[in-house]
């Protein structure tokens, strides 16, 4: 994270600081250590990242089935609660990062920012802001106006500001709003692809009973290449996207527990260049996962799981499958 993000959520963490009283607050940290292996390094971030939580449309691949390696996921939550006139502050700063073991140039950080507000009401309002910087795509052909082609590595900085806004319907059941803005810089030569998108959509969130949870959400999305740009290049990632998402989580044993989501999501580019290799193009993604969930006790849990991803682009003959298996430890205090 730059010096300048690092500011602002400073100067927003001193604000927030001001509002509430030191007495009401409440610290925590919660730490996770993951350790996965991937099948296909190029597609890791890509469908770790397919989530209702996270940032579900990350620009297409162009080059998948680059190899698998072994990846070590570190990460820290430091999380902050008050009280003020309101009623309840939420504040929490997210780091993390894919550390590859052989594919070095893969690796990246992940860094949010987050700050919440809950009324008397039961209305609580959530401010998001997640950043990615230097997230490698792989080895890309650039084609120049001209038609010559020549390859460089393919980078990507992705930003978004995300609103939530949660409104209890009973004491099980919760809706939520979500809308978002983002900015998806790429590396030189590759800055036609530059991206603004915006996102909306509603979650559902269900308790059902003691034992069992469910979320299901929808976002639709539209992202917009620099058209300034593009029109030099018979190359615009401009897309319109459907992300449907259904999450399970299951009380399975006394310590025991769950989670099960299954991820559809369908971009349709909408380049209006004959020429463009995207020109009436689309990519269907399908993904499954399972996790299962060990509680050592209050504070320390065992993770375990497997994810399963479909792509197919309707410009290729072939679908793309990848697959990531982790083992994982939570740790709270």
């Amino acid at each position: 994270m730059d010096n300048c993000q690092i500011l602002k959520c400073a100067v927003l963490f001193a604000l927030v600081m001001a509002i509430n009283p030191a007495a009401e607050a409440e610290w925590s940290v919660n730490t996770n250590n993951d350790a996965y292996y991937t099948d296909d390094v190029a597609l890791f971030s890509v469908t770790r990242r397919l989530s209702l939580k996270d940032d579900p449309t990350q620009p297409v691949v162009d080059r998948p089935a680059q190899g698998g390696d072994f990846v070590y996921e570190p990460s820290a939550e430091l999380e902050w609660s008050g009280k003020n006139a309101l009623g309840k502050t939420h504040l929490s700063l997210d780091a993390g990062g894919y550390v590859f073991a052989n594919r070095s140039e893969f690796t990246h950080g992940l860094y949010e920012f987050q700050f919440a507000q809950t009324f008397a009401t039961g209305t609580k309002v959530g401010l998001f802001y997640n950043f990615v910087p230097d997230l490698f795509l792989g080895k890309n052909l650039f084609v120049q106006a001209n038609g010559a082609e020549t390859e460089h590595d393919e980078k990507l900085t992705n930003h978004y500001w995300s609103i939530h806004l949660d409104q209890p319907l009973s004491k099980n059941l919760t809706v939520r709003l979500l809308g978002r803005y983002g900015l998806r810089n790429y590396n030189a030569p590759f800055q036609h692809r530059d991206t603004e998108f915006w996102t909306l959509g509603p979650h559902l969130e269900w308790a059902i009973n003691t034992d069992i949870e469910l979320l299901l959400g929808y976002h639709y999305e539209q992202g917009v290449a620099d058209h300034q740009k593009t029109t030099s290049f018979a190359d615009n990632v401009s897309y319109v996207n459907h992300y449907a998402s259904a999450e399970l989580k299951v009380h399975l044993l006394e310590r025991l527990s769950g989670v099960f989501i299954f991820d559809f999501e369908k971009n349709d580019f909408t380049s209006a260049n004959p020429n463009d290799e995207h020109f009436g193009g689309s990519e269907n993604v399908y993904q499954g996962e399972i996790e299962l969930l060990y509680e050592l006790d209050e504070t320390a849990t065992i993770k375990l799981g497997w994810q399963h991803g479909n792509r197919k682009l309707t410009t290729e003959e072939k679908s793309i499958k990848n697959n990531n298996v982790w083992l994982g430890f939570e740790y709270a205090f």
